[in-house]
């Protein structure tokens, strides 16, 4: 039996594409290896390339598998290897190379070498689906961008949005249900689902209404933010109130530059009806910092609304410049200015984080336990996506309990179990 292994970097699509080829290849008799071993055949590698950094690391770990598993036969596929195929199809090793389009035919094209990067797909790619589904289980629904945000490059190498269609996301979360008791929904432009085939993110909001699992979104943009999307939120009995609300600045003339759409007042507006509609919400956001038109006063205006919108966290973004971009034009920050505004807004992002926290102690929430912390803790998250760690005894990963919040703990919150499902 040949024996294959995956390493997954990026996102949460990359990581539900690569479930879903271990899926595909279980099914053909491989056998799955958690991580690439002596006697590992092959490694399927799905590469990032959001940034400079993701993408050398994704070069990079070429190294690490011939280390691990030098006979081992090294298929690419992913982001990486569509925007810069050449940096991977003469490496030692590397037997097959695919772009973001194609990985469905992996299983195929065994035995064959090369390179088979073509253009993204005008098509939303059906795959298999992940047989063996984690605690947390990732359900693609979209793929492609039509945004063109300045900075990103992912328009051009995923493509065009195109959504899955809403019988087959129904499908495979009714499916995944059976064994997982929540479900993200994922995708790279999540809220433009259904644009393209006469649909909307309100009727997937109904249609997911009734699967017997946790129903979580991933990041989302502010245009989906309306009253008529929230009530649709509110009526769902198995929502997760947490918002990914992805923000990238927060001064009105970097957001121009970044072409972003929307002003500063306009995303606190968006926030405002959120926390109307779910007080104890976490709404979480991703912040790009130096991006080159980025002055003293916009990064002020920055940490002001960043203050007013109180963020349960903040991931921080350094500015990386991206060739192909409309951005990639601009002359860089210097580093120093880059790293002193790194600093400020973590410690900004720091002191929110523990300040919402403190707010939910002396709350009882649901908790989906997820995996062992030493101590004889079990850690995992509520509906609002903090982090909680109770007592072990008698539970495991992957039982769901009700827990009342007492204290901070670690990088979360320690609770004490009342119920468990």
């Amino acid at each position: 039996m040949k024996k294959i292994a995956f390493l997954t970097l990026g996102c949460k699509v990359n990581q539900y594409e690569a479930d879903s080829l271990a899926n595909t290849f279980e099914s053909l008799g491989y056998e799955i290896q958690d991580k690439p071993q002596q006697d590992t055949d092959f490694v399927v590698l799905s590469t990032c390339a959001v940034t400079n950094e993701a993408e050398r690391n994704s070069r990079q770990m070429l190294s690490k598998i011939s280390k691990l598993s030098p006979n081992a036969k090294i298929l690419v596929c992913g982001c990486a290897s569509q925007n810069e195929p050449k940096n991977f199809e003469e490496k030692p090793n590397v037997e097959l190379l695919v772009g973001t389009s194609g990985k469905q035919w992996l299983t195929q094209m065994m035995g064959n070498k090369g390179c088979f990067v073509v253009e993204p797909s005008p098509d939303y790619e059906e795959m298999d689906g992940p047989k063996k589904h984690r605690t947390r289980s990732y359900l693609k629904i979209q793929d492609g961008c039509n945004n063109f945000c300045s900075y990103c490059l992912i328009p051009y190498i995923r493509g065009r949005s195109r959504s899955r269609s809403l019988e087959s996301i129904v499908i495979e979360a009714f499916n995944m249900a059976k064994t997982s008791k929540e479900i993200v929904l994922t995708g790279i432009d999540l809220s433009s689902w259904g644009q393209d085939i006469k649909s909307d993110m309100i009727c997937l909001v109904d249609s997911l209404a009734n699967i017997r699992a946790r129903i979580r979104f991933s990041s989302m943009e502010a245009k989906i933010i309306t009253p008529e999307f929230l009530k649709a939120l509110s009526e769902m009995p198995n929502f997760c109130p947490h918002f990914h609300l992805s923000m990238q600045s927060g001064a009105n003339k970097t957001l121009k530059d970044m072409n972003r759409h929307y002003t500063a007042q306009e995303f606190l507006k968006k926030i405002e009806m959120i926390k109307n509609t779910f007080p104890n919400c976490a709404i979480t956001t991703d912040l790009i910092v130096g991006f080159p038109t980025e002055t003293d006063d916009d990064f002020e205006e920055t940490l002001e609304t960043i203050k007013q919108a109180g963020f349960a966290f903040i991931h921080i973004f350094p500015y990386s410049r991206r060739n192909g971009t409309a951005a990639a034009r601009y002359p860089l920050l210097p580093d120093d200015v880059v790293k002193a505004r790194v600093e400020r807004v973590t410690n900004l992002r720091d002191a929110l984080a523990k300040e919402f926290l403190e707010s939910q102690i002396g709350l009882t929430q649901e908790v989906l336990l997820e995996q062992e912390f030493a101590g004889g803790y079990l850690s995992g998250h509520s509906e609002n996506f903090t982090k909680v760690y109770v007592k072990k005894d008698d539970l495991k990963s992957g039982d769901m309990v009700q827990a009342k919040i007492v204290d901070l703990f670690e990088d979360g919150v320690f609770a004490e179990v009342t119920l468990k499902y």
